[in-house]
């Protein structure tokens, strides 16, 4: 990069430098999808070593200390602990299941991932582990789907937009994703859910290279409807990708004795959620 530049003229105050000004980059819609789609095909398993905070309106929960682990297709499990209470909360999923356990509570819930009550004394009791496998750039664009740029955006990001082909001829908006042109990176992401009113919004930064891929190490995942959010801070040495699980039953939880089983058709009224309270 070029020196500083320090500007006295124009009502600046003298002496105060100017940050550098960075060049932005360009890619064509191909060229962002490729490089997309490359970074997200190379991962099939990830392990990542983080720390995880929940927010719900304007309360903020204590941060946890978390596991996260991966396995494609459709495979997720995320655990956390906290400081003399041991592990919070252990989920898992293979993408249509879901168990969630709460050993704090003696409670073992167990569900489908569509399957959501309408009402829950805290929005926490909402979550899926779906919500968080999505929100990672794991996701590569199926060629079944169409791309476009949007050409109302910030010059500063490219703003690619997902979309599906519907049996009514009209295709449905399934993601947004920013890229920012300092680095052609993807730094924000919009998904929408089926019924298009439910959606994801993550933001990712401080990126890092595992091998050849770049992966966030700052994490905020955003449900506006559900009305939390959660952050995932990820240290640059608890990255492992592409190292196969030992475990047979690595994403398949059991009960603990004693614990009281949960059908999701009942935890509207119990409303579990995850995090101290």
């Amino acid at each position: 990069m070029g020196a500083l530049a320090i500007s006295v003229g124009c009502g600046a105050r003298p002496g105060v430098p100017r940050p550098p000004t960075v060049p932005l980059q360009s890619a064509t819609l191909d060229q962002l999808v490729a490089n997309f789609n490359r970074s997200a095909n190379a991962v099939q398993t990830m392990t990542l070593k983080l720390d995880l905070t929940a927010k719900v309106g304007k309360k903020s929960y204590p941060r946890v200390s978390a596991f996260l682990l991966t396995q494609k297709p459709s495979s997720i499990r995320i655990w956390g602990t906290f400081t003399l209470l041991g592990r919070l909360f252990d989920m898992a999923s293979d993408g249509t299941h879901f168990e969630l356990s709460l050993p704090t509570r003696g409670q073992f819930i167990v569900g489908e991932n569509n399957v959501v009550p309408p009402t829950a004394a805290s929005p926490l009791a909402k979550l899926r582990p779906q919500v968080i496998l999505n929100a990672l750039l794991i996701n590569p664009i199926p060629p079944t789907q169409h791309v476009a740029l949007d050409p109302d955006t910030d010059p500063s990001e490219y703003e690619v937009l997902v979309l599906q082909p519907g049996h009514d001829g009209v295709e449905h908006l399934q993601r947004r994703i920013f890229f920012s042109r300092l680095d052609l990176l993807p730094h924000r992401q919009v998904i929408y859910d089926g019924d298009q009113v439910h959606e994801t919004r993550a933001a990712y930064s401080h990126f890092t290279r595992s091998g050849q891929v770049p992966v966030p190490q700052d994490v905020t995942i955003q449900r506006p409807v559900e009305g939390y959010s959660l952050r995932l801070q990820i240290t640059s040495k608890g990255i492992t990708l592409n190292k196969p699980f030992p475990a047979p039953h690595t994403f398949d939880l059991q009960p603990p004795a004693g614990t009281t089983i949960i059908k999701i058709s009942d935890a509207a009224r119990h409303s579990p959620a995850i995090g101290p309270r």
